[in-house]
């Protein structure tokens, strides 16, 4: 966040940035949750759905039920989620919640600064989940929630070098296997492939992973 001109993100109301790397999500999320007034939110980003319902049980356990969190995840409906936003105090999210949702009375966020994501590995020709920095458009997008309806905290849980965030995150199709969209290109009407049709793409993959989806139509036959 250092690295970045904060000043660019136009909030209503001010926003306070807190470097906090290495402190415990859950502890965090306790001190803040004390500290609240009224019907104050916090919002957590974390990096994967299976962490996102893994701290929503920790928490519970931890406080023995004191404190309660709510998943927020791709899978749920628009109108279970605003049903959740409206009832609920403390939130566990991917990257669903950094744009589409709005939440009344947000004062905290807390961000963990990665995200797990389908990475195609063209050695072992498989896909891997893995955990990635954030790049740093993730990052203003999440900043952004804040100072919309009150003041704002956002707690980093990092402090990463200069450089060492991407400014976009990659493109999908850019880390992804190519095979089904290859045999796509080649069963539409325009008859062609992933080599003659690459120009077009916005987003264009490396050429060895393009090569690598052609390899495997041929040898599925």
């Amino acid at each position: 966040l250092s690295v970045f001109n904060l000043t660019s993100i136009s909030t209503r109301f001010p926003i306070s940035v807190n470097h906090v790397a290495g402190e415990n999500i859950l502890d965090l999320v306790q001190q803040l949750y004390s500290k609240r007034v009224r019907n104050e939110q916090i919002l957590c980003f974390v990096g994967s759905v299976q962490e996102v319902h893994e701290n929503c049980a920790l928490i519970k356990s931890i406080t023995k039920g004191a404190i309660i969190a709510h998943p927020l995840v791709q899978s749920q409906s628009a109108i279970d989620q605003e049903k959740l936003i409206e009832q609920g105090t403390l939130f566990f999210s991917t990257t669903v919640a950094e744009t589409s949702l709005t939440f009344p009375c947000l004062k905290y966020v807390i961000d963990t600064g990665v995200i797990n994501m389908p990475v195609y590995n063209i050695e072992l020709e498989r896909t891997e989940l893995k955990e990635i920095i954030a790049a740093e458009s993730t990052t203003k997008q999440r900043l952004g929630r804040l100072g919309r309806t009150q003041p704002g905290e956002f707690y980093a849980l990092y402090n990463y070098a200069p450089g060492e965030q991407r400014k976009y995150p990659v493109p999908q199709i850019c880390q992804s296997e190519l095979v089904n969209i290859d045999f796509m290109l080649r069963k539409s009407r325009l008859r062609t492939n992933m080599l003659d049709f690459q120009e077009y793409f916005p987003n264009k993959p490396e050429q060895p992973y393009i090569t690598d989806a052609i390899k495997q139509l041929q040898l599925l036959g």
